[in-house]
Parts: structure tokens; C-alpha cells; sequence
């Protein structure tokens, strides 16, 4: 979608108006056409998640449900969780160290995500709340923002799915060999077990799209 909106937005570019220009005599052809290209992709994109419904359905012991409908619904099996933990805090901080070298931050959790997802992870949560594909992760504070919801230390990444290849994939990244190096020196929590049924709880919201639209001219 975001194509979408930056292939209009490309197209009004080329559409300012200059002087002398045909501007106004090719405007209304020049849209006609991107809203050709927009339902083209549209259908296209529509076509993809039927094709991923249908693939979905064909699954033997699986919820027949549409792709959309799969996070709305309690999610168990068995997996692992990476518990996350800022260092204690020492008064005065040894000399060479700051305050940021003690606390976990969103390029850690990004990368135990990331890790679990290669190793095969079916579904993620952080504090047992479902954590979606196209979810945003950010620092506030010493506290971490995921898709609104505000999370304080220590952090329970959860994850469903193969116990041995999750923990084989966060042995062998290398953004979590970094954050080793840290819990090591600094002492930050760092700790992965396993779980035999793991429950991450359900979300009513949906990721919200914004389209590109043609607007009326004011022009006379």
C-alpha cells in the first residue's frame, strides 16, 4: 500500500503546474489513468490474500479461518521466552560507564524479534500481548512503546513454535552475540526458557491503512 500512495504521490509531482504548461487539458486523462493502476493493484493485492486463505485452509490441523481473523483469537502451543532486564544500577556508575549501557533498548528487542522470527516462530507477544508483523517498536523514556502500549522492564518476549531452532537462531545472531557482550559487562538480564504451552492473548484491533485519494480541484 505504501507503493500505492507513493506512485500517486510521484504522479502529482510530475503533475504541478508550470508556466505555459498543457497542465490543465492532460490533468483529468494523467488521473484517469492512476486510478486504472490503483484498482489493477488493488484486484492484485486482493487476489494475493485470497490465494493465502485458500493455502491457509489447506493446512491439515490448523483453524480455518481467513489470515485476517488469526489475531483475534487466543494463540497456545509450545515455545520459548527471552526475558529481557535492565542492570542494576550502581551509585556512582564506575568510570567509563553511562546510564544507557545498563538499560535495554528497542534495537535489543528488535533483535531478539528478529532472531525468533528465524527461527521459525509462528506468533510473538511481549508481556503475553500479541505482537504483530507490521507492529512499531520505539524508546520512550526507559520504557518501550509497541504499537501504543507503553512496557516497562523486564521485558517477556514470548514466541510459539520450535523450542531447538528459536534457541539455535538467537545463539547464532549476531546482534544478540552484541547484547551478550553487554550482559556479560554490564550485568543486564539476558534469559531463555522453554514453554509447553505458551498462551498469547488475543488483539480486537486491526492494522489501519491509509489510501491515496483523488481530490476535487478547487480551480475554475
Amino acid at each position: 500500500m505504501l507503493f500505492l500512495a507513493g506512485l500517486l504521490f510521484a504522479g502529482a509531482m510530475t503533475l504541478r503546474p508550470s508556466a505555459g504548461s498543457r497542465y490543465d487539458s492532460d490533468l483529468l486523462s494523467l488521473v484517469a489513468r492512476k486510478e486504472v493502476t490503483v484498482k489493477e493493484l488493488s484486484a492484485a493485492n486482493e487476489d494475493m490474500y485470497k490465494q493465502i486463505d485458500q493455502m491457509i485452509a489447506a493446512v491439515p490441523d490448523q483453524p480455518q479461518l481467513p489470515i485476517s481473523e488469526r489475531t483475534r483469537v487466543e494463540l497456545a502451543g509450545p515455545g520459548v521466552t527471552v526475558t529481557l532486564n535492565d542492570a542494576p544500577i550502581p551509585e556512582p556508575l564506575p568510570e567509563g560507564v553511562v546510564a544507557d549501557d545498563l538499560v535495554i533498548h528497542q534495537q535489543d528487542i528488535e533483535a531478539v524479534f528478529n532472531a525468533l522470527l528465524s527461527g521459525g516462530a509462528e506468533a510473538l507477544s511481549v508481556q503475553g500481548r500479541f505482537v504483530r508483523a507490521d507492529s512499531k517498536v520505539s524508546c520512550v523514556g526507559n520504557v518501550i512503546n509497541i504499537d501504543g502500549k507503553l512496557y516497562s522492564p523486564p521485558y517477556e518476549i514470548g514466541a510459539i513454535g520450535d523450542s531447538a531452532k528459536m534457541r539455535r537462531a538467537l545463539s547464532q545472531d549476531p546482534q544478540i552475540a552484541i547484547l551478550g557482550e553487554y550482559v556479560a559487562r554490564f550485568n543486564l538480564g539476558y534469559s531463555v526458557r522453554d514453554e509447553s504451552n505458551l498462551k498469547i492473548s488475543a488483539v480486537n484491533q486491526q492494522p489501519v491503512f491509509n489510501f491515496a485519494k483523488v481530490t476535487a480541484s478547487n480551480d475554475n
